[in-house]
């Protein structure tokens, strides 16, 4: 009789699970805390909990080119994990282009990678592929190509992934269906008779019929499947790509015939959609973990900081990895909430960053590096602890330093910047000063270098900028001084007009060190304007936009002078300067110099140097503070401690 009556034993035992939570909610710990994003610039997550207690993560790059694998011991070092290739696209025909998706499972004692893929003489002709992997570390042994995974008829396909219930294993997967004339995306089911192939016909799931499922395009994809409480949910996204991304579920019980589309249950609304609030935009092509010791269910999805996206949303590279607890309702359902706003971060250390070679670090400028899934910051080296140097030749003669950081908050040495200059620049015997970098629509990476001809006792000799490119942020050529209202100029500060080309300012020493400014379509040619602040000499100036202002930062040697523009033309100072009294955290009791600042979501940090041993002295260290604003003055309090969390845009 109790087999007669399967929906009656899943109510009561949703009941008895109810009770039961209700019973031990005084007792629970709190829920673990995410420091999102878990991973930068890395979309449609795929996280398992393996047995060996590591957390394997897999993800879309935004290359599109490769597949990667991490593991770490803990969702939040993800992150900081090192990611190891183990597959490449192919340089011609199926398997060349647009390789997403990929999800690593383990499966009768071997690795599988299941992931979409394009041609690369077709690119949006998507299937689906298989990856085999015996040895016992997916890290280890041979990737094999097993070729297109098929699915009973060709089209648009992608999205896979696998799960095993009551000893069957099933594909769940993305495909537009055989009617040619539709464009929609719909999700399918089918058995699996190896780890390779289907059995049987495929079952269509879920097509796109909602208005939230079908804005701008009509999609239903990326399912992922969460076995609990006698019941599959089955999660997908829907929608574009860009913010109005959502996440849908079907329900079907656990001893259901999951390939009758009659079994399943689909939520009238999004499960999980934008939250402005929170500051999340798009989240979707989620997995599910636990914590290790399996009592608390994860989700794992991407979402972007930031609404608005320029261009094609499948170019904008910050689809970010997330995770967050699931909770449950008392009728045994998932309750996914909203996506949590980005974590404030670790606390910065204080000093930021001394270089270990001169202890002379100065100037910052920070700039994302996704070849190494690092942030990078290029430094002024000065030759702070080098003795028998004559008057002021230590601030002459070394290159530029660069440090790394996963999130911003603490920094490690790793060299210095490649930099090639011809003779008549000074060549190996010139002096690297104050850099900007900036990245090109096109990928290329553009330094704007202070460079001194030699190494020199004074201040009397020539001093200009030069433009050299990069394709790796290393290594830096083609360098061409910039013709400006003067040959003794100093200090870019380069920001991208948003009707098109650049706006470089720089300091002109040959007019009472007042901030001039000059204009390029392209990064090469420039066109001088002339003065765009004279009221006070300053130097290292920094402009940004932010909370709907533009912002320029100049060194003003008693602390930071601060003006505000609507236009990036007419400025206004405000009244007191930033960081001209002393703090009171290590290397911070004197006034801060040479700023920059990197603008993260919403927030906006301020990185800055000083002289710890008082005005006069060589030794230099790098600090950071976090900026606030009432949208007419910028504040920065040293003191307190700067979370901080990087997001890359």
């Amino acid at each position: 009789m109790v087999a007669r009556f399967p929906a009656l034993l899943r109510f009561l035992a949703a009941v008895l699970l109810a009770v039961l939570a209700a019973g031990r909610a005084c007792a629970l710990p709190a829920d673990p805390a995410f420091n999102n994003p878990l991973v930068l610039q890395r979309a449609d997550p795929q996280v398992v909990l393996q047995q060996d207690g590591f957390y394997y993560f897999t993800a879309t790059v935004p290359e599109y080119d490769r597949i990667e694998l991490r593991r770490a011991r803990t969702l939040n070092d993800l992150g900081a994990a090192t990611p190891q290739v183990v597959w490449r696209k192919h340089a011609s025909g199926e398997m060349g282009a647009h390789i997403w998706a990929p999800e690593l499972h383990r499966i009768n004692g071997k690795w599988y990678i299941y992931f979409t893929a394009g041609r690369a003489d077709a690119i949006w002709e998507i299937r689906l592929y298989v990856l085999e992997n015996s040895s016992p570390d997916p890290f280890k042994g041979e990737w094999v190509e097993r070729g297109q995974l098929k699915t009973g008829w060709e089209s648009f396909s992608l999205d896979a992934t696998t799960f095993e219930l009551r000893g069957q294993r099933y594909l769940v997967w993305t495909q537009r269906g055989r009617d040619t004339a539709s464009k929609a995306t719909n999700i399918y089911i089918a058995k699996m008779d190896t780890p390779t192939s289907i059995t049987g016909p495929a079952t269509m799931l879920s097509t796109p019929e909602y208005p939230w499922e079908k804005v701008r395009f009509d999609v239903n994809e990326a399912p992922a499947v969460l076995v609990r409480n006698g019941r599959v949910f089955l999660t997908y996204s829907a929608s574009a790509t860009d913010a109005n991304y959502a996440m849908g579920m079907l329900t079907a019980g656990d001893d259901a015939n999951l390939l009758d589309p009659a079994s399943w249950r689909k939520s009238p609304e999004p499960v999980m959609r934008s939250s402005a609030a929170n500051g999340q935009y798009g989240p979707g092509h989620n997995s599910f973990t636990t914590t290790p010791d399996g009592k608390t269910d994860i989700i794992v999805y991407h979402a972007r900081n930031y609404r608005d996206i320029q261009g094609d949303s499948l170019r904008d590279p910050n689809r970010n990895t997330r995770a967050q607890v699931i909770h449950w309702r008392a009728d045994g359902s998932p309750d996914f909430g909203e996506p949590v706003p980005d974590a404030a971060g670790h606390a910065a250390a204080k000093p930021l960053f001394r270089d270990p070679v001169y202890d002379g670090a100065a100037d910052p400028v920070v700039i994302w590096n996704p070849m190494v899934n690092r942030w990078w910051m290029f430094y002024t080296n000065r030759r702070a602890n080098v003795a028998g140097l004559a008057d002021i030749a230590w601030v002459h003669g070394t290159r530029i330093g660069i440090a790394e950081s996963p999130d911003g908050a603490a920094w490690k040495y790793v060299g210095t910047a490649n930099i090639e200059l011809p003779a008549d620049m000074g060549g190996t015997d010139s002096t690297h000063w104050a850099p900007d970098v900036v990245r090109a629509p096109d990928g290329s990476y553009h330094m704007f270098l202070t460079v001194v001809p030699g190494i020199f006792t004074d201040w009397k000799h020539p001093r200009r900028i030069v433009h050299l490119s990069s394709t790796d942020l290393r290594n830096w050529g083609s360098a061409q001084p910039l013709t400006l209202a003067t040959p003794k100029v100093i200090d870019a500060s380069l920001a991208r007009l948003p009707g098109g080309g650049w706006r470089m300012w720089y300091n002109n020493e040959a007019d009472k060190k007042s901030i001039y400014y000059a204009d390029s379509p392209d990064l090469v040619q420039w066109t001088d304007h002339g003065r765009a602040v004279g009221d006070q000499a300053g130097e290292g100036p920094k402009i940004f936009q932010w909370k709907g202002s533009w912002w320029m930062i100049t060194d003003v040697w008693h602390g930071l002078a601060v003006y505000r523009s609507n236009d990036a033309l007419a400025w206004l100072r405000q009244a007191d300067n930033l960081l001209q009294h002393p703090g009171k955290g290590d290397d911070d009791r004197v006034i801060g110099g040479h700023p920059d600042v990197v603008v993260s979501g919403d927030r906006a940090f301020l990185f800055y140097f000083t002289h710890p041993d008082g005005k006069g002295t060589r030794r230099s260290s790098i600090q950071v503070v976090e900026l606030t604003t009432d949208g007419q003055t910028l504040r920065a309090d040293r003191d307190a401690p700067a979370h901080i969390n990087l997001i890359p845009q």
